[in-house]
């Protein structure tokens, strides 16, 4: 028996093992790069919210454009979504846009300045608007200096036949409307033609991962790894396959190298530090850190974060910082479906642990 649960807690370890566990998200919701079809954990489509990106944009000097420049908002994962144009002082906007992970890119004029790519990840279930400035990189400077470098993966250097493309494109719309029988079609299609289409064979992954079949999800993940090992997502997402099915020292490694790779995926962090805290034997203080830096990242998105962490705390018997997590969590999200319940428990562990049960303050 663990002796972590050999102690008058032991109740509220099992109950929230309960709770915690409707949370543990699906390979398929990782890819918060599928926007708004899912990720993550992330799938997010048919929320109903319409979204905003407000932007601007800064000249290499540091001054403000003259001219208007051509912005051009990708999904994460590959495809168009929307194109604009800024007004006179790089001013930009994109409406009505579903939750997801998108690129915003500015091409190149090919003269002064480089191609600027901005990832922008937007996941809730109330509209939201979310500002960004891009800050364009002088022509021929060192790539070094760009600060969003690693944005560009290998899959984005692919040089794709129009027709795979086109056959992709679909198949990411067929996802994002959560039909993952006729995306994964599309996908198959676009893969006859182009067989090392990175980012068809992490779409095809995620949609196998959707209809459970998750051998056909693995082998789809580990062909786009050897495809290219440089490619953050299929680690990513053949990490959280591994979490699902209880196989955290194999998920281990693959989320770290993932999240070596490309740092921006909340989701990489968060299942990276479940499998840390729940393998044998568990790495605590690193599982803490991940948590810490997926919740940082997402934000109000993703305070459900907070219940794993207090899962964390417990085991650790710091049941200090198990009740700033709850209470953290009924601050953050007042009105979320389960906040009685957690209420409930916030209650029985301070009573357990001699503290003044309380109602949270509100913000």
């Amino acid at each position: 028996m663990n002796r972590h649960f050999d102690s008058p807690l032991n109740f509220l370890v099992k109950a929230f093992f309960c709770i915690a566990a409707s949370f543990l998200l699906t390979a398929a919701v990782v890819a918060q790069q599928t926007g708004g079809g899912n990720n993550s954990g992330r799938s997010s489509g048919g929320t109903g919210a319409s979204h905003s990106i407000r932007g601007k944009i800064f000249l290499p000097s540091g001054g403000l454009p003259e001219q208007r420049i051509r912005v051009v908002l990708e999904v994460a994962s590959g495809g168009i979504a929307a194109e604009a144009f800024s007004d006179s002082v790089g001013n930009f906007e994109f409406r009505s846009l579903a939750n997801g992970s998108y690129r915003i890119s500015v091409p190149s004029d090919n003269q002064t300045y480089e191609t600027t790519q901005e990832a922008v990840e937007i996941f809730s279930n109330f509209a939201r608007t979310v500002t960004v400035q891009i800050y364009l990189r002088e022509k021929n400077a060192d790539p070094a200096s760009k600060p969003n470098n690693k944005l560009i993966s290998a899959a984005d250097l692919q040089d794709i036949p129009k027709a795979a493309k086109k056959a992709y494109e679909q198949g990411a719309k067929l996802a994002r409307e959560n039909k993952p029988q006729d995306a994964s079609a599309k996908l198959q299609e676009a893969l006859k033609i182009f067989p090392d289409y990175l980012y068809a064979l992490n779409k095809l992954g995620e949609q196998y991962s959707t209809l459970n079949q998750w051998a056909d999800a693995r082998a789809t993940f580990e062909r786009a790894v050897f495809v290219n090992p440089k490619f953050a997502l299929p680690y990513i997402n053949l990490g959280i396959l591994f979490v699902q099915q209880k196989q955290y020292s194999d998920a281990i490694p693959l989320l770290e190298n993932g999240n070596r790779q490309d740092d921006s995926y909340p989701m990489g962090h968060l299942n990276l530090g479940l499998a840390l805290m729940s393998k044998a034997p568990p790495e605590f203080d690193r599982a803490e850190k991940e948590l810490l830096r997926a919740l940082e990242m997402g934000k109000k998105e993703m305070v459900y974060v907070r219940k794993y962490l207090f899962n964390l705390h417990v085991r650790q018997q710091a049941m200090g910082k198990a009740v700033e997590q709850l209470e953290a969590y009924l601050r953050e999200a007042p009105d979320a479906k389960d906040a009685p319940e957690i209420q409930q428990m916030l209650n029985k562990v301070k009573k357990t642990t001699g503290q003044q049960a309380t109602a949270p303050k509100p913000q």
